[in-house]
């Protein structure tokens, strides 16, 4: 006699919360949406920051980024969330397509890449907003 025969749990119990996100896929989309939608509004602002950068000199670039709120947070922000937002779209991609044990090693090198660009990026708009 098999267990499936003989057990009293119905179908949908014996499979609820085993799926392949385990309850992390709904937090995974929301957070891509926000990112995206954040991204959408500081994509705008950086735009138009860059575009009123043509033709300036760097002194006066560096005059304009030392302001404590204005273009480096608009700059800063910007990388920051689109970095994130580009690391959550790997994370996916490689949860979905990469098998065995080269996933857990991409997943951390998506990580620590990610972690690198955002951290090389946000030193160079420090730098650049305290004039160095």
């Amino acid at each position: 006699m098999s267990d499936k025969s003989s057990s009293l749990r119905s179908e949908s119990s014996t499979v609820r919360a085993l799926g392949a996100s385990r309850g992390k896929a709904t937090q995974h989309a929301l957070t891509m949406r926000i990112t995206a939608a954040a991204l959408m509004v500081l994509g705008m602002a950086f735009a138009f920051l860059v575009v009123s950068l043509v033709g300036r000199d760097y002194d006066s670039v560096m005059r304009l980024f030392s302001h404590r709120i204005g273009p480096g947070t608009v700059a800063l922000l910007f990388t920051v969330v689109g970095i994130y937002h580009m690391k959550l779209g790997m994370d996916t991609i490689i949860e979905d397509y990469a098998h065995g044990r080269w996933k857990i090693g991409m997943l951390v090198a998506n990580t620590m890449f990610s972690g690198l660009i955002a951290a090389a990026t946000a030193l160079s708009i420090i730098k650049l907003a305290v004039g160095g």
